[in-house]
C-alpha cells in the first residue's frame, strides 16, 4: 500500500472518530432539569413535547412541588413521562448537584403563584429555590407560560375573563421580569422545539470534562499567539473540530489559523508538527 493511499485511509479513520465524539458529546448534553408547579392548563401539551424530546436523546431529572403531587399526581408524571422516581419537596435533594449534573432547566407548567414568586426573588420551596440557584449559577432556564399568562384562551375559557386591567398588568409585568432575568417563555406546544434550538445553538464541543479540557488548554497554549509576519502564507479554517485530515489538506501553507473555540485533535498537533506548519487560534 503507498503512503498516499495510507493517509487517505488514515485521514478517513480520524474524521469519522471525530464526527463520533462530536456525537457523544452532543449526546451528553442532552440533560435536563424538569420542574412541574403543578398547572393543568397546557399540561398535556409540554408532555407531548417533553416526550419528542426523550425519543431524541433527551435525559431528565424531574422535580414535583407539592402543588403538582396533589393537582397533577406523582403517577400521572410517572406515567406520561415513562420514568420511575420523581423528586420531591420532602426528599430534600442536593440543589447543587441536580443542578452540576443537568445542562438545561425545563419548567413546563409555569403557575401564576411560582411565576409571581420567581419575579420578586422568592425562593420558599424547592422549586423556586432550584430556579434561584439556577440563575445564580448561569444555567439556562425554559419555562412554559400556558398557564401563567392571563390571556391564555384556555385559561379564559375555566376562569373566565373578569380580571380587572390593573391586575392584568401586574401578572403581565411579573412575565417580562422573568424574561429579563434571562428566562426564556414559550409555549407548551413550542417547547420541544425552543430545547432543540437552544441545543443546536449551544453545542460546545470543547466540553470534555474538567481533565479532558486541561489537557487541550494545554496543547493550545503553545499556539494561542499570532504571528508577528503579517507576510506568512496562511488559511483560515472556520470548524468546530480540526482534525488531521484538515491540517494534511492544508500542507501547502505554513499556518492555519482557527477559531477561538475550536478543538485542535492530537493527530492534528503531531501532523502540523511533522509539516512544520504552525496552528494558531484567533
Amino acid at each position: 500500500m503507498n503512503r498516499e493511499l495510507q493517509n487517505l485511509i488514515q485521514n478517513a479513520l480520524v474524521e469519522y472518530i471525530v464526527n463520533r465524539v462530536v456525537e457523544k458529546l452532543a449526546q451528553r448534553q442532552k440533560t435536563a432539569l424538569v420542574l412541574f408547579t403543578g398547572a393543568t392548563i397546557g399540561f398535556k401539551q409540554s408532555i407531548e413535547s417533553l416526550n419528542k424530546l426523550q425519543q431524541d436523546g433527551w435525559k431528565f431529572n424531574v422535580v414535583i412541588s407539592k402543588a403538582a403531587e396533589e393537582v397533577l399526581t406523582e403517577d400521572l408524571i410517572k406515567t406520561s413521562l415513562k420514568i420511575e422516581n420523581v423528586i420531591k419537596e420532602d426528599d430534600k435533594p442536593n440543589i447543587k448537584e441536580l443542578l452540576e449534573q443537568n445542562n438545561l432547566i425545563i419548567i413546563p407548567s409555569l403557575t401564576i403563584n411560582t411565576a409571581s414568586k420567581i419575579a420578586n426573588c422568592i425562593s420558599d420551596t424547592l422549586v423556586t429555590n432550584i430556579v434561584s440557584k439556577a440563575m445564580m449559577s448561569g444555567k439556562k432556564i425554559i419555562a412554559s407560560l400556558n398557564a401563567c399568562c392571563i390571556e391564555n384562551e384556555e385559561r379564559k375559557s375555566i376562569y373566565g375573563d373578569n380580571v380587572t386591567q390593573a391586575y392584568k398588568n401586574r401578572l403581565i409585568n411579573n412575565l417580562e421580569t422573568i424574561k429579563s432575568y434571562g428566562i426564556d417563555l414559550t409555549t407548551s406546544e413550542n417547547l420541544f422545539y425552543k430545547v432543540e434550538k437552544y441545543n443546536k445553538k449551544n453545542l460546545n464541543t470543547n466540553n470534555l470534562g474538567t481533565n479532558n479540557q486541561s489537557q487541550v488548554n494545554q496543547k493550545q497554549e503553545e499556539v494561542k499567539n499570532p504571528p508577528q509576519n503579517k507576510n506568512l502564507l496562511s488559511t483560515k479554517l472556520n470548524k468546530k473540530v480540526i482534525s488531521r485530515a484538515d491540517v494534511y489538506e492544508n500542507r501547502g501553507y505554513n499556518c492555519i489559523f482557527v477559531d477561538k473555540g475550536s478543538l485542535i485533535t492530537d493527530l492534528a498537533y503531531e501532523e502540523a508538527k511533522k509539516l512544520n506548519l504552525k496552528i494558531m487560534k484567533e
